[in-house]
């Protein structure tokens, strides 16, 4: 009767009755599962040599009760299978050395260098300016002096400057500058940018009293 039925049928029929799946089957069996599920749908290209597939089924043949020699001779009816020829070849081992591509190691150096110097240098080109304004320190502040000496820190990479006028800073990055103060309100802009653009700016707000002459009489 095995005969008569397609190698399908007979496998799923027997694992149906020994309530396996191809998992359980492979387990037990130590049959890679994708070679089981090739063996039963045929599909020839996707097996290792004719030795290996036979030693295949003998197993399944032991776990499912099952004639190996019934089931062999329909294997080979089915898929006409040679025990020699353009597939009796071994299966691929992974563990072989194989031939290095130099080009695509050399890419994947520098694609990986490219990222560990982006990932170092991230706040150097994406973050947000560094300014540290010394003095004056608060926002906003009042004075009777005519001048003012600005003082404060920037990254020495980044461009500075105050009120729209550049600011050279030493190699450290320190800067001071001597503004003078007009009478009233004087507004100070301190804006540092980066090389890729981004900008960080802080406003200091200074005011200027003239100091008044007092008239004694006598």
């Amino acid at each position: 009767m095995e005969q008569e039925k397609t190698l399908q049928i007979i496998l799923g029929e027997a694992l149906e009755q020994k309530n396996l799946t191809y998992e359980k089957l492979s387990a037990m069996t130590e049959i890679p599962r994708h070679y089981l599920i090739a063996l039963q749908n045929g599909e020839l290209n996707k097996l290792p040599a004719a030795p290996y597939v036979r030693g295949y089924i003998k197993k399944i043949c032991e776990i499912l009760n099952l004639n190996f020699d019934e089931i062999w001779a329909i294997y080979k009816k089915e898929l006409n299978h040679k025990t020699s020829g353009a597939f009796d070849k071994l299966p691929i081992n992974r563990f072989a050395i194989h031939k290095v591509n130099r080009k695509n190691i050399i890419t994947s150096a520098i694609v990986l260098t490219f990222i560990l110097f982006l990932s170092i240098n991230f706040n150097n080109f994406f973050g947000k300016p560094y300014l540290n304004i010394v003095n004056p320190k608060e926002n906003i502040i009042a004075t009777n002096d005519p001048v003012i000496n600005l003082m404060g820190q920037v990254n020495e990479k980044d461009k500075l400057t105050i009120n729209d006028r550049e600011i050279i800073t030493d190699t450290e990055g320190n800067f001071e500058v001597i503004y003078e103060l007009q009478p009233g309100l004087n507004t100070i802009e301190f804006k540092v940018r980066k090389i890729l653009g981004k900008e960080n700016s802080e406003i200091r707000q200074i005011i200027f009293e003239m100091a008044t002459t007092t008239n004694f009489q006598f």
